[in-house]
């Protein structure tokens, strides 16, 4: 978070530093590009470089809260698994906690794997390091439900980066046809959408949800 927020105070410095100068079509757009927002102030349109990145560090913000989110999330489920199944979580792969999840303990998991895959299997060894032996089904099923709740987290967080990118782009082409009269960079209009869009967050008993809003 403080990185971002360095980030941000240093772009904010340097649109209200320079000065607005002339600028092509696209050189606005691979600053906007690069930076949203820059190519809007370059052709003089602060109000439309303010609101992009302010967007753009909302969606970071947004990004790094969801993050941390799911790593506390995932330090939590893997605790708890610990704790009621003795698993060793430490280094182990994705498909290791997917079997933690569906499985009472290795041996019923080794079973069905080589039911269904035969000499293919992959079967955990009879170690500490790969057994587990949960104390109750409940248990089971508790740690099912904070392993989903962390990876919905996680696509939340995934889901934000492709906002940004998406916040590139538009600010790229806004930038770029600043100076045409096609309508569809005007000020009134394409500014007016982006104002009347707005950024809300929905806390969930699972998940955190960015909601996007636009006012007709």
């Amino acid at each position: 978070m403080t990185t971002l927020l360095r980030t941000a105070v240093l772009v904010l410095s340097v649109m209200a530093a320079s000065p607005a100068t002339a600028d092509g079509g696209a050189g606005r757009f691979w600053r906007s590009l690069l930076i949203p927002g820059l190519g809007q102030h370059a052709g003089g349109d602060r109000s439309s470089a303010i609101r992009f990145i302010a967007t753009e560090g909302a969606l970071w913000a947004g990004y790094t809260g969801l993050s941390s989110i799911a790593r506390i999330r995932r330090d939590t489920y893997r605790t708890y698994a610990t704790a009621h199944s003795g698993a060793q979580t430490s280094g182990k792969s994705k498909q290791y906690f997917d079997d933690l999840g569906f499985y009472n303990n290795h041996h019923e998991h080794n079973q069905f794997a080589s039911v269904d895959d035969g000499p293919r299997a992959t079967l955990y060894a009879n170690t500490p390091e790969f057994s587990w032996e949960w104390d109750k089904d409940s248990s089971r099923e508790r740690y099912r439900e904070l392993r989903n709740a962390t990876q919905s987290m996680e696509r939340n967080a995934l889901y934000m980066t492709g906002f940004v990118v998406i916040n590139h782009l538009f600010s790229a082409i806004h930038a770029g046809r600043m100076d045409r009269g096609d309508g569809l960079s005007d000020t009134d209009s394409t500014s007016g959408d982006l104002a009347s869009i707005s950024i809300d967050w929905q806390l969930r008993s699972d998940r955190l949800d960015l909601v996007l809003s636009h006012r007709l």
